[in-house]
């Protein structure tokens, strides 16, 4: 590990400085271009989102509030961290100093933390939606919601402050081109390892019970219709949409930050004197940059009522009324099929 001076950025003796600065023009800006589409198309998104919701008031449910942590969690990564990195991919080396360094990789740590926690959260949520119904209403109230999501911040706060409280740097990686704790074992950054950790296996489990508890949901229904009986149905088709929509961000997410998780875990047990090819560790960092633009468009895909406000937002405005009259017509015999129950 060198520094030059105080105010110089603490970095890793590697040879992926030297493929860094000495790529040839093309990759520079292949890769230069890449990332910035990404974090352009992500910010529009992510603010879109934002947008959507503060003009919508009928779309401010229970998992709204998740949905707005997220997509705050994706708009810091984007604008606060990534555009740092960009840079260094225009110019082939870290230009920005020891301070900024440190702030990068403190906003990495917690963005990347609370974005764990906000993804748990969710599916917790929908665990007593869809599995303990009868504990819905009293546990996610919009009060103890809020509550969650700020919890979720600041105990995400705990482990880069740990982190920093310790007396330790973070460190400029020319792979991945971004500021992060230092590339070898320790009991500082092992607890991120274990919420990455508990946060999967959360996500698993929830899920699986969720998807078992809507395939029972959906014979129940099935018997109910042959029978003529449609006042015992729990769940409305909107309950069952919302779950599929935020499974699919999970999904996501753990499709992208998969790649990160493993190549940290190897990176930090075999520790500096070992690397990988500087492409790999570009691609590493793609794929978590992509993890925060991707949201914007499941919700597109998957959910009408996001997508027309899409277009109303960009001045669709004629599209986005037919979609809206169209919506409200599947609204309307969704409840007449299914019995409708407000999603709080």
């Amino acid at each position: 590990m060198v520094s030059s001076s105080s105010s110089s950025v603490i970095y890793e003796v590697s040879p992926l400085y030297a493929e860094l600065a000495s790529r040839s023009p093309s990759s520079t800006i292949a890769e230069s271009f890449i990332c910035t589409f990404i974090v352009c198309v992500g910010t529009v998104g992510n603010v879109a989102v934002l947008l959507v919701l503060y003009k919508n008031r009928r779309l401010r449910n229970i998992p709204a509030y998740f949905v707005i942590s997220l997509a705050i969690s994706d708009i810091i990564m984007l604008n606060l961290c990534a555009p740092f990195s960009m840079g260094v991919l225009i110019v082939g080396e870290w230009i920005f100093g020891y301070i900024i360094c440190q702030i990068q990789g403190f906003l990495v740590l917690w963005v990347a933390c609370a974005s764990l926690g906000t993804l748990a959260l969710v599916a917790i949520n929908r665990y007593f939606h869809v599995v303990k119904t009868s504990l819905y209403r009293s546990t996610f109230t919009q009060t103890k919601a809020k509550l969650m999501v700020l919890g979720g911040w600041l105990a995400a706060l705990i482990i880069p402050l740990t982190y920093t409280a310790a007396g330790k740097d973070y460190i400029f990686h020319p792979g991945k081109f971004f500021c992060f704790f230092e590339s070898k074992f320790s009991w500082l950054v092992l607890p991120f390892h274990i919420l990455i950790g508990t946060s999967m296996v959360v996500l698993i489990a929830c899920y699986v019970c969720v998807f078992k508890a809507l395939k029972f949901h959906e014979r129940t229904v099935a018997n109910n219709l042959r029978n003529g009986n449609t006042g015992q149905v729990t769940l409305s088709l909107t309950d069952i949409k919302v779950t599929k929509i935020l499974f699919t961000t999970v999904v996501g997410f753990i499709i992208c930050w998969t790649p990160v998780f493993v190549l940290d875990i190897v990176d930090n047990f075999l520790g500096t004197g070992w690397h990988l090819p500087r492409e790999t560790y570009y691609m590493y960092t793609i794929f978590g940059i992509t993890s925060s633009a991707i949201n914007p468009i499941v919700y597109g895909v998957m959910n009408p009522s996001y997508r027309r406000a899409y277009m109303r937002l960009f001045r669709l405005r004629r599209l986005g009324r037919v979609g809206d009259l169209a919506e409200m017509n599947a609204h309307l015999r969704s409840r007449t099929k299914t019995g409708e129950t407000n999603l709080r």
